[in-house]
């Protein structure tokens, strides 16, 4: 089952760029009253390794599928600054209201690509424009709140 996934962006220059994301004028039926300044996620994906030849593991940058939305062009603006970036991943509740379940933030993120992808208008109708936003950090934290388990890790370099 697919869950929904929010994250804010907050840029060093530009403060809260996701505000007014989840609202009807940038995503439109889509929207959710209760994230208003949240990015929807559609997709989330996130590659940390240890081949063994290391001693630390290499860290590839976390890619963020979404709507183009009221943010598309503040996160082009934003390529090459420094942002702190949260992304909430939330589940059906079994009284079924949704909860944060399990978090993932990052600390030093730079956002090192953006991509934007517009279906094509036959083959797939249904479908709407989204970006990818690849993202670098220093640091990571993941915490699984219904659990209570944390964990972390850092870059010796910076991004």
């Amino acid at each position: 089952m697919a869950v929904n996934g929010y994250m804010s962006v907050v840029g060093e220059r530009q403060g809260l760029i996701s505000a007014g994301c989840n609202s009807q004028p940038s995503i439109g039926n889509k929207c959710q009253s209760l994230h208003q300044d949240e990015i929807l996620v559609l997709a989330y994906s996130h590659e940390l390794a240890n081949p063994g030849s290391t001693q630390r593991a290499i860290h590839r940058p976390v890619m963020i599928t979404k709507l183009v939305d009221k943010a598309s062009p503040l996160l082009a603006q934003a390529v090459d600054s420094r942002e702190v970036v949260r992304c909430d991943i939330y589940r059906f509740h079994p009284a079924g209201h949704q909860e944060r379940y399990f978090s993932v933030k990052l600390e030093g993120a730079v956002i090192v690509a953006q991509s934007f992808d517009v279906p094509h208008a036959i083959l797939m109708s249904d479908q709407e424009a989204e970006e990818r936003l690849l993202i670098s950090y220093r640091s990571i934290s993941w915490i699984h709140h219904t659990a209570g388990t944390t964990g972390h890790a850092a870059w010796e370099e910076t991004p």
